[in-house]
Order: structure tokens, then sequence, then C-alpha cells
């Protein structure tokens, strides 16, 4: 019996990939496990079928999580990145092929430092297989094939929101997440070598298609980065990069907050009057801002969001400079109110692990996706999801200005 284990199985995201996998794979059980038992039982409930279930799971229980495992197939990781590497640990122990989510480049390149242990344990971990990490990786590797020289390998992700809700900061995934995207010094890959950027720098204005239309991004902290400059280091590759454009509305926000000091990790100490005296107590901003946030109980909101995933590679063809763009406008799920970046974060990991349920993917040790998941089928099986990704073959007429003219011969995927 093949069994499938979504460690953090009842967050946003790992609803997601449960679903997914219960809709398309042939897996023989779902486990839900969760920290949140009754939410990860309920959920399972909720799904109706006697292939899932819900169990308790504490990540930082190294024997508790392991014998949790115990007999799993795929473990797919949809935790926050910080335990990555200790859920590794504990996937070598169980014996299971492991996925998650990224690691935001620094633990990305702690958990590379595993593959001799699961490739002589006879397993597989591939590392941030979600929209970005993860399909932006594919993506580049597709354009990639094209070229016989690249240059630079450009990423960026768009996003734009319409849902009317009358909550002030609606969050679109893990709030740690964001605030370390925004707070952190991003990193670059510039003429061969790895460059920290301050926070919020690179900010440019970029035209998608729409519904998303003009919006700003910037560099932040991203695993594909990490990974591209080795995987493609054979074609010269000379420069990567990632850029986040959030919505206008949320994206002024979410600066106003970090500016005021509410993306700092790091207790401060805060004097108050309590029973007619002076107390101090210690708190960190990012977990006050947290609890606030979660004590305001806004009415249910219809999703009403897309974003476009962009993956610029540049480079030549027969000598002639050259540049391919992969792209894919995601929409959200009206019908059952999910949101695209769930969807996309989603749906990418659920169908890896059934490629390696099905030996599709055989390939041992710690892996990126560009180098282990094969392109035309993973776009195939995200086409029947309602993603769909593009190919434009585009020749650049001025390479220093990059002013760029559409050649025959685009394509879909």
């Amino acid at each position: 019996m093949k069994t499938v284990v979504v460690l953090g199985g009842a967050g946003a995201m790992g609803q997601i990939i449960v679903r997914d996998l219960l809709q398309f794979s042939t897996f023989d059980e779902i486990v839900v496990a969760d920290f949140d038992k009754e939410k990860a039982a309920s959920l399972a409930k909720s799904l109706k079928s006697s292939k899932v279930k819900g169990v308790f799971a504490d990540l930082k229980d190294h024997d508790g999580l392991v014998k949790t495992l115990s007999g799993a197939h795929v473990l797919v990781n949809s935790t926050p990145y910080i335990f990555n590497v200790q859920v590794m640990e504990a996937a070598l122990a169980a014996k299971c092929h492991y996925l998650d989510l990224g690691g935001m480049f620094h633990v990305t390149l702690k958990q590379l430092e595993l593959n001799e242990k699961f490739r002589s344990a006879g397993l597989l971990a591939i590392l941030g297989m979600g929209a970005a990490p993860g399909l932006t990786n594919v993506m580049a590797a597709s354009a990639a094939l094209l070229l016989e020289r690249i240059t630079a390998i450009e990423v960026v992700v768009g996003c734009a929101d319409f849902t009317k809700s009358d909550h002030p900061f609606l969050v679109p995934y893990a709030l740690d997440t964001i605030l370390d995207e925004y707070t952190m010094p991003p990193m670059v890959y510039e003429e061969y070598d790895f460059q920290a950027k301050q926070p919020l720098d690179g900010e440019i204005e970029i035209d998608f298609p729409q519904p998303v239309g003009r919006v700003k991004a910037i560099y932040t902290l991203h695993s594909e980065v990490a990974t591209l400059p080795t995987s493609f280091s054979m074609k010269g590759l000379q420069t990567a990069s990632f850029r986040l454009g959030l919505p206008p509305e949320f994206h002024d926000r979410l600066k106003f907050l970090v500016g005021l000091g509410f993306g700092v990790k790091e207790s401060i100490k805060i004097t108050g009057r309590k029973d007619g005296k002076n107390v101090e107590v210690e708190m960190t901003p990012r977990v006050m801002l947290a609890e606030v946030l979660k004590q305001l109980d806004p009415s249910p909101a219809q999703v009403d969001d897309c974003e476009v995933i962009r993956v610029d590679v540049s480079g030549t063809i027969e000598g002639a400079p050259r540049l391919i763009r992969m792209e894919s406008l995601v929409m959200c799920d009206k019908e059952n109110n999910i949101s695209c970046g769930a969807l996309d974060t989603g749906v990418p990991p659920s169908i890896v692990a059934e490629m390696i349920n099905t030996q599709v993917i055989a390939r041992k040790g710690v892996l990126a996706p560009e180098n282990c998941v094969p392109q035309s089928l993973f776009f195939e099986e995200l086409a029947k999801r309602n993603i769909v990704v593009e190919m434009h073959d585009i020749a650049i007429d001025n390479p220093k200005t990059r002013i760029i003219a559409a050649q025959p011969g685009n394509f879909r995927i």
C-alpha cells in the first residue's frame, strides 16, 4: 500500500495539496498530519473518502514525527520553511521520499547538504515544489533547452486582488514568510556571484497581461536563486533574480507595517500598567501583529484574485540574442473559493508526488525541480487543473535597451 503524508495538511496550502491528491493521484492512503488534530480530522471527514485520514503531528517531536511517517512512501511538507531541515531528517529516519514548498534561499542551501544522505538511503528529496519556487524552476528548465548559451534568468510574480473584504490586511499566504520577504536581504546572482541586496531593493514597474496589468515588483529572498546558477552554469549563466509584485494596496500597507518595525523577529521590552503597578513584558513585534490580526473577525469573502508567473531566460540561439519567456496567468477558483496563490502552490507538489509514486521520477538524492521534473508532462498535468503555461520565443533587437519584437511561432505547451 502506498501512502502519502501531507505535513501541515490542515493549513491553507496543505488542504489544496490533499484535495488534489485525492482527485488525481493513485495513492492508496492520504494522511493529513497537523498539529491541529481536530482540524486535520475535520478536513479528512469533509472529503468523504476512506483513503483520507487526519492525525496529530508535532514538528518539534522528532521521534513522534518519525513514527507518524513510518510506512509512508512520500512526505509533502507544507509547514513553514524554517522547519524544513528537521522535517527532512525525520523523512530520512522514516525512509520516505520528500517534497517541500521552498526554503527561502539560505535554508535551501542547508537542505542541499543532505544530498549524500538521501542518495545513500535510496531516497529523493525535491526542494521547493510549489509555484515559486517550483513551477518557476521547471519553466526555467524548459526555456533553457532552447538556448545554446544562457546569460540571465529573471523570475517575477505579479499579483492582483479584487476580493471585497472588510478585513484591513488580508494576508494571501503565511504572514511570517511575507514578512521575511520584505525584511530579509534578498539574494541575487550577478556576474557569476551571489550578492545580498537591501530589503525592498530593485523596485521596477512591469506590465503583465490583464487583469493583473502594471505592478511594482521588488527583489525578495527566494529559493530559485539558490539553485538555478548551479543548475545552468554549464550554459554560462551570469545573472539570476527573483522579484515579487504584490497587489499595490497590500504592498503599501506591508511596507508601512515593516517600516514601523512589525517585521522584527527579536523581542522588545514594553512597559505598561497592571493593577496599579508598572509591569514590563517582552514581546516580538511580528508575533504581536499576528495576534492582532487573529482578533479580527471579518465577514467571509468571495475570493477574486489572479497572478502572473513569468520566467524570462535570456541567451543566444546560433549566436543571435534571444529571450524565451515562460508565462502563466493563474486565476482563482471562484467555485470552490480557492485563491490563485493557494491553487498554484498546492497543485505542483501533488503532481510531483504522484510522479514519484509512479516512478516517473526515479532519481535519488536532494535535487532542485529544474533537475528532475519532466517539463512537458508536468505542464500537461497543470493544464488539467486549468493552469496553462505559455512559451514565447522573442528576438532581442537591442539587448542594451531590451526592446523586443515578438516572432512567429509563439506556442502554447
